[in-house]
C-alpha cells in the first residue's frame, strides 16, 4: 500500500469514481472553450500534468504502466471536454488560431511590478526548499578553505555581483524577462525533480505546485517569444495570458507561503536578524500588494469622475457625472433613468437600436448597460471577433447610421425590420451624432409604425409596433 509520496504502489484505478473523476475535469477544461478561449492550451496542459502526477505517485514512480495510463487518461479528459460542447464547436468559428513572433516584450521591472509579491514568495520556497543540495556543498567549501576564509567572503559578494549585472545586461539587451524567468524555472525544476523522488506525505502536493509555477514562467517566456496571430502589437496576448500567470502564480504562493511557515522552512533557515528581514520584507509586500485595489481604484475614478462612494453598483458613476464627448457634453444620468426603465419593463431579449461613436467613448451603453443585443457593438472590436465576416459588420454599422440618419421614414423602417429592431433608443449622444432633420421622422413621419414608451427631456425610447397580418 505504500509508495512514493504515500500512494498504492503497482494500482490502476479505473472505477466508477475513478471514471466520474475524469470526466468532471474534461468539462471543467471544456468549458473554457466556450468561456475564455485562451485559457485552454494551458489549462489543458495543466490537467494532463495532474492526471500523470497522479498516476506516478500512485504506482510509485515511472514505468510503462504509468505512461500508458496517463496516456489514456489524458486523452479520456480531452475527449470529454470536446464532445460534452460539441454543439458549440459545430456552431462557432474562430479565426486566428496560430501564433507568430511577437513586436515586443515585457521588461523585468514591469513584470515584478506586478508579480512582485508571488515572486518573493516562490524563490523563497525555491531556495529554502533546495538548500540541502546547494548548502551542504557551501559549508564543505567554507571548511575547506581555513585561512581563506577571508578572501571568500569578498569572492562570494563579487560572484553575486557579477550574476546580477549578467541578468541585468541579458535583460537590457533583450529587453525581456526571460532571462529572469527562464532562472527562475530552471530552480522550479530542481525542486520539482526533488519532490519526485520523495517519499515525503506532502510530496505530490508541492510537485503539483511546482507544476503551476513552471506553467506559469513557460508562459511568461512564450509571450516574449510569441503573440497570437493579427494581435495588435501583442496587448490581447498579454491580457489573456497573463491572467493566468497571475492565477498560476497567486494559487501557488498561498499554498507555498503556508508551507514555508507550516514546516519552519525559514525560522531553520534563516534564525536570528536574516529571518526576521525576511519576514518583514514579506508583511510590506502583502501590505503593498493590499492598499492597491483601494487606493489605486480611488485613484483611476478620479481621473474620470467624481470622488464615488465604496459601492459595488457598477452604475453609480452615471448618476452624477457628465461626459465630455468630442462632439458636446453628454449628462449621463439622463441615460442611467433610460436604462434603468429598459431595464425593469423589457422583458426577454428584443434588438434594441442605438447610435454609433468611435471606439472607447459613450457608445454602446444602452446594449452593455442592459445586456440586450445591438444591431452591432463596437465596430472594430465586432470585427476582430468575427474577422471572416467583418464586412458584414461594417454593412450593419452603415445601416445604423443610415436609420438614424435619414428623413426617408420607409428606408428606415425596412433596415429596422431587417435587424428585428423592436426598440429605438434616442438619447444625447443620438442627437450629437446624426442630423436633427434625421432624428425629426421618429416623432413625425413614424409615428404609425412606432409607439413612444418612454420620455424625458434628453431621452426618448420607442417601440416598433408589430405589423399588420
Amino acid at each position: 500500500m505504500s509508495g512514493r509520496g504515500g500512494g498504492e504502489s503497482g494500482s490502476c484505478r479505473w472505477g466508477p469514481a475513478e471514471l466520474a473523476r475524469l470526466a468532471l475535469l474534461g468539462v471543467v477544461v471544456g468549458a473554457l472553450r466556450a468561456i475564455n478561449t485562451w485559457d485552454v492550451p494551458v489549462y489543458m496542459l495543466l490537467a494532463a500534468a495532474a492526471v500523470c502526477l497522479a498516476a506516478y505517485f500512485r504506482n510509485g514512480g515511472l514505468s510503462l504502466q504509468v505512461i500508458v495510463e496517463s496516456g489514456a487518461k489524458t486523452v479520456i479528459v480531452a475527449a470529454v471536454g470536446f464532445l460534452a460542447f460539441l454543439p458549440y464547436h459545430a456552431s462557432t468559428e474562430t479565426f486566428f488560431t496560430s501564433v507568430e513572433a511577437t513586436t515586443n516584450q515585457t521588461v523585468l521591472w514591469q513584470f515584478l511590478l506586478i508579480h512582485g509579491l508571488f515572486v518573493f514568495i516562490v524563490a523563497s520556497h525555491l531556495l529554502l526548499d533546495l538548500r540541502g543540495y546547494w548548502l551542504p556543498s557551501w559549508r564543505r567549501l567554507w571548511s575547506r578553505a581555513g585561512e581563506s576564509r577571508a578572501k571568500l567572503v569578498p569572492l562570494g559578494i563579487a560572484v553575486l555581483v557579477a550574476a546580477y549585472l549578467a541578468l541585468s545586461f541579458l535583460t537590457g539587451v533583450t529587453g525581456s524577462t526571460i532571462p529572469f524567468a527562464a532562472l527562475l524555472l530552471v530552480i522550479a525544476v530542481a525542486s520539482g525533480m526533488k519532490h519526485l523522488a520523495s517519499r515525503s506525505p506532502d510530496a505530490r502536493h508541492v510537485t503539483f505546485v511546482t507544476v503551476l509555477v513552471c506553467g506559469a514562467l513557460c508562459v511568461v517566456i512564450g509571450l516574449d517569444i510569441f503573440r497570437v496571430e493579427g494581435d495588435i502589437d501583442r496587448m490581447n496576448s498579454v491580457f489573456k495570458l497573463y491572467l493566468q500567470v497571475w492565477v498560476l502564480l497567486a494559487v501557488a504562493s498561498a499554498y507555498l507561503v503556508w508551507r514555508i511557515f507550516r514546516t519552519g522552512m525559514a525560522a531553520r533557515a534563516m534564525p536570528g536578524p536574516w529571518g526576521r528581514a525576511w519576514g518583514w520584507a514579506l508583511v510590506l509586500l502583502v501590505l503593498g500588494a493590499a492598499i492597491y485595489p483601494v487606493l489605486g481604484t480611488q485613484a483611476r475614478l478620479r481621473t474620470r469622475f467624481d470622488v464615488l462612494p465604496l459601492t459595488l453598483d457598477g452604475t453609480a458613476y452615471m448618476r452624477t457625472t457628465v461626459y465630455n464627448d468630442a462632439n458636446g457634453p453628454i449628462d449621463l444620468s439622463a441615460d442611467y433613468d433610460g436604462i434603468r426603465w429598459l431595464q425593469d419593463n423589457v422583458q426577454g431579449s428584443p434588438v434594441v437600436l442605438e447610435g454609433l461613436t468611435p471606439n472607447y467613448r459613450w457608445g454602446g451603453r444602452v446594449s452593455v448597460y442592459t445586456g440586450l443585443p445591438a444591431v452591432v457593438g463596437w465596430q472594430w472590436h465586432q470585427e476582430q471577433q468575427r474577422w471572416g465576416y467583418r464586412g458584414a459588420v461594417g454593412e450593419r454599422a452603415r445601416d445604423v447610421n443610415r436609420i438614424y440618419a435619414t428623413p426617408d421614414a420607409a428606408e428606415a423602417l425596412e433596415l429596422m425590420r431587417k435587424y428585428g429592431v423592436e426598440y429605438v433608443y434616442l438619447g444625447r449622444l443620438e442627437h450629437l451624432y446624426y442630423p436633427d432633420h434625421g432624428l425629426a421622422k421618429f416623432d413625425q413621419a413614424m409615428a404609425q409604425s412606432l409607439e413612444q414608451v418612454y420620455r424625458t427631456d434628453q431621452v426618448r425610447i420607442y417601440r416598433l409596433r408589430p405589423e399588420s397580418p
